[in-house]
């Protein structure tokens, strides 16, 4: 489960920034992460429990927001996508080209937001 060693890094990074901003306690974090970013939130979610249980960060809200896929048609450079990994394999709307998109959105892993007291 790849998803405790990425709760153990969220939680590293949320920590260098309360160190550097002189506080203790995490509140509540926001993780962004695309459809391709092979997070399944559920095992995320009981990975950051896991890691903050017993911390002084125990009880912190942890915000799941999964971005959705967003593609580049190499022919005809319409921008479209989806939910799921499925739009992986829809043909371009502009043209109908099936293969040989470029992804632009769908791979990320961001921590975008924290509050902290």
């Amino acid at each position: 489960m790849h998803e405790m060693a990425v709760a153990e890094n969220i939680l590293a990074l949320a920590e260098e920034e309360l160190a550097r901003l002189h506080l203790s306690r995490l509140e509540a974090i926001r993780v962004e992460y695309g459809a391709l970013a092979g997070i399944v939130p559920e095992a995320l979610r009981f990975g950051f429990e896991a890691v903050v249980k017993g911390t002084a960060h125990e009880g912190v809200r942890l915000e799941l927001v999964c971005l959705p896929l967003r593609l580049r048609c190499a022919f005809c450079k319409t921008s479209f996508g989806g939910e799921g990994q499925e739009a992986l394999y829809q043909p371009c709307p502009g043209c109908g080209e099936e293969f040989g998109h470029s992804v632009e959105q769908g791979k990320e892993l961001i921590l975008s937001r924290i509050e902290a007291s």
